[in-house]
């Protein structure tokens, strides 16, 4: 199961397709995945926080794009499960080493 399946469990690598997407902590804090790092802004500084520190995953709570919850936590100690939303797959005829036929 991917990112793609609704009830999927969500891995800390799996979080690189989703950059730029808004993560959101437990603390009711924001931040924006740059993989592999969050960027927080706290006042007028901007914090950073690596996804890969499995303590700092844990405090994920949501993963928004926009007002679309890509994954999210049932509580506390759940793990992150995908909604099956807001996270499209590959383009059809996109392909980086062979052109589409016209």
């Amino acid at each position: 199961m991917d990112i793609f399946s609704k009830g999927a469990i969500v891995q800390p690598r799996q979080l690189r397709r989703l950059n730029g997407k808004t993560v959101v902590f437990e603390g009711g804090e924001e931040g924006r995945i740059a993989y592999p790092l969050v960027i927080i802004k706290r006042g007028k500084e901007f914090e950073h926080v690596s996804l890969r520190n499995h303590r700092v995953f844990n405090e994920i709570l949501k993963v928004r794009s926009g007002k679309v919850i890509i994954a999210e936590r049932v509580n506390q100690k759940s793990p992150l499960y995908s909604t099956g939303k807001g996270v499209n797959h590959v383009k059809d005829g996109v392909s980086y080493w062979r052109k589409k036929n016209k």
